[in-house]
């Protein structure tokens, strides 16, 4: 069977249940080597991936009201294809604010980036910041990572600190971005994008 590298399927974007723990896991791990295979050291990925990438870890967010995550799947068929985790902040940021809100991953896979899945994304993230009254998404982002970056600033992030990330015992260095959320009476969150 010949699979081209540009898909037309149809990708939607829904809420995980609690039974997603393992197909987190599995995307959550399956996307973040693709995204670092050749950047970083694979020890440290793979290490990485065991812990903030296991079962357990997916299925305490998913059972904390303070988390949400969804999934992008592809038609036919509903295979997952990208996923996204909101959740409490923890980022060192001097100008916390009670109401942020930090947009933990966002993963596509790379043969479906460029076609709107990233977007769909964070138009969900959006929205339910905004359905929360949050006052910005924070993220934390490798400073090389170059095509995230882009994706992020031309979605109106802008860059408000940085932070050390430790990746399976390595350390890196991460921007923190911000993006201020909408008041509730301006555009919806599908027109700010």
């Amino acid at each position: 069977m010949k699979v081209s590298n540009r898909m037309n399927n149809a990708v939607r974007i829904r809420a995980c249940l609690s039974g997603d723990a393992a197909t987190l896991a599995l995307i959550g791990q399956a996307t973040f080597l693709e995204a670092f295979a050749g950047v970083l050291d694979g020890k440290n990925i793979l290490a990485h991936c065991a812990s903030a990438h296991s079962i357990e870890c997916y299925r305490s967010w998913l059972a904390d009201g303070r988390y949400q995550l969804w999934l992008a799947e592809i038609s036919p068929g509903s295979a997952p294809v990208g996923y996204m985790v909101l959740s409490p902040p923890e980022l060192p940021v001097s100008d916390l604010f009670e109401r942020d809100l930090e947009l933990k991953r966002i993963y596509v896979f790379s043969k479906f980036q460029g076609q709107g899945v990233g977007k769909k994304l964070l138009q969900a993230a959006i929205a339910a910041a905004r359905a929360r009254q949050a006052q910005r998404l924070l993220l934390g982002v490798y400073e090389h990572n170059t095509a995230a970056i882009g994706f992020y600033t031309r979605m109106g992030f802008r860059k408000v600190g940085t932070r050390k990330f430790n990746m399976g015992g390595l350390e890196c260095d991460d921007y923190v971005m911000a993006l201020l959320i909408p008041a509730a009476d301006s555009l919806p969150a599908e027109n700010i994008l």
